[in-house]
């Protein structure tokens, strides 16, 4: 299945952002504490949520946002107070530019068994996607040493100590790095090191042109055609034929890749170096588990084989499937 629109615009439509702003602090939880999430038809990874023990709506968890966002329309009836002139504003960069948005206080968001309290939110008047969630919650404003996303179950854990150690699975860890808020972890595509943004917010995974050209993917001609026939973009967005694509002891054989630059790149600096965006369409095929105090990220499949577990890309790099 291809995506019908750019990944920019996927990405801007869930405020996947990197804010240039003081970072939301919020209260800590359970010592673990266990979030129910699903994946919606658009691909997100959505989770119920109360705001101010009134309003019931829905939201992304998105590991590339740095600022909570809310939907005014969501938050209407929840008591939350309008944003003013007066108001504080929040400089959100997201893939598509940056753009002030005013931000509101929420006394209290519950998501599953975690209660957030008193927080501020950016307020958003035009979140208007068909079937989307109404608002998006940074993973880095969950506490605890440990955040795993179990996507065979459903589940978000958050708890405190090591990663719970999975004997039935085989895993691997690669260090990963923060940057502006946003996570990094080390990849090889063609032989070639780059750095892969984790984005849950995103639901497709795609590489920057800089990263095309270092590994030498070649452009093919056909599915590029057939994309662009399907988004209507132009001539900067194209597909690429690639070997191999390594995260640690993980690799996937011939897959084809989106290329594509987000402004997002430019305006941290990045728009030279090699980028992949790891979306939620690789990343959903693995148990993920962030060791914070490590700074390590854990992946793990299903099996104990030690030569490494191959995957293999379909369709145009939107869909992954895992086989032994």
């Amino acid at each position: 299945m291809l995506p019908t629109r750019r990944p920019e615009r996927l990405a801007a439509a869930f405020a996947a952002a990197l804010v240039l702003a003081a970072p939301v602090s919020f209260a800590a939880g359970a010592a673990r504490t266990v979030i129910p999430f699903r994946i919606s038809a658009l691909e997100h990874m959505i989770v119920e949520v109360e705001i101010n023990d009134r309003t019931r709506t829905t939201g992304v968890v998105d590991t590339a946002a740095t600022f909570a966002m809310v939907d005014s329309r969501e938050v209407a009836g929840s008591g939350v107070v309008p944003p003013d002139e007066a108001s504080r504003q929040v400089n959100i960069l997201g893939v598509n530019g940056e753009r002030l948005y005013p931000v509101v206080d929420i006394a209290s968001m519950d998501i599953g068994g975690l209660r957030l309290s008193a927080f501020g939110a950016a307020y958003s008047e035009d979140m208007d996607v068909p079937g989307a969630a109404a608002n998006v919650l940074p993973a880095s404003a969950f506490p605890g040493d440990v955040l795993e996303f179990n996507f065979e179950d459903g589940l978000i854990s958050l708890y405190d100590g090591r990663p719970e150690v999975y004997r039935s699975r085989y895993s691997d860890s690669l260090p990963y790095t923060v940057e502006g808020g946003l996570i990094f972890i080390p990849v090889q595509i063609n032989g070639k090191t780059g750095r892969a943004l984790i984005d849950t917010g995103s639901n497709i995974s795609y590489v920057n042109s800089a990263f095309a050209r270092f590994a030498k993917m070649r452009r093919d001609e056909d599915s590029t055609r057939h994309l662009l026939g399907i988004t209507g973009d132009g001539a900067d967005l194209s597909v690429v034929a690639v070997r191999k694509i390594r995260f640690a002891d993980f690799f996937i054989e011939n897959p084809k890749l989106m290329v594509s630059d987000p402004v997002l790149l430019e305006r941290i600096g990045l728009e030279d170096e090699p980028v992949m965006v790891l979306g939620l369409d690789l990343l959903s095929r693995f148990h993920v588990q962030f060791d914070r105090r490590r700074s390590r990220v854990i992946l793990s499949v299903p099996g104990s084989s030690i030569g490494g577990a191959e995957m293999n890309l379909q369709g145009y790099a939107t869909r992954l499937q895992g086989r032994k």
